[in-house]
């Protein structure tokens, strides 16, 4: 089980003004994997809150360069429960890996950041910091 939960949340305040209303940000996004597991193929028990539609991700660490996708799942605007990302291949619990939301921004209902592919359904940012957790050797 993993003791790691992300709650991200950005406030706007009244005396901040129009300026940060018109900010894109998000309102509240969260990764809850305090129960997660690796079961095969799949990383189990997670629940997730996203303000607008978007995928949860999973990425490998991958040493410093760019990570790669191992699976995602769509998410629909408010709080999501017991998701279940499936990742097509075993993972080694041992394995670093990394829970991440994104933001669909092209309109096509499919998860399409990766190699070639960065400038639509990218990371979630709250400032200069990304939504998410590292899972794996922590468990």
């Amino acid at each position: 089980m993993l003791n790691r939960t992300l709650t991200i949340s950005a406030i706007v305040l009244a005396a901040t003004g129009a300026a940060i209303a018109q900010d894109k940000g998000p309102d509240i996004v969260s990764i809850d994997a305090s129960s997660a597991m690796i079961e095969g193929s799949k990383v189990t028990n997670i629940s997730a809150e996203i303000d607008r539609a978007g995928y949860l991700v999973i990425h490998n660490d991958a040493a410093g360069a760019p990570p790669a996708s191992l699976g995602h799942v769509r998410l629909n605007p408010g709080r999501t429960g017991d998701i279940s990302i499936d990742t097509g291949a075993m993972i080694d619990p041992a394995s670093n890996v990394t829970l991440m939301l994104h933001y669909e921004t092209n309109d096509n209902n499919s998860y399409d950041f990766g190699p070639g592919s960065t400038d639509v359904d990218g990371p979630v940012m709250v400032g200069d910091t990304v939504a998410n957790v590292a899972i794996g050797d922590s468990m």
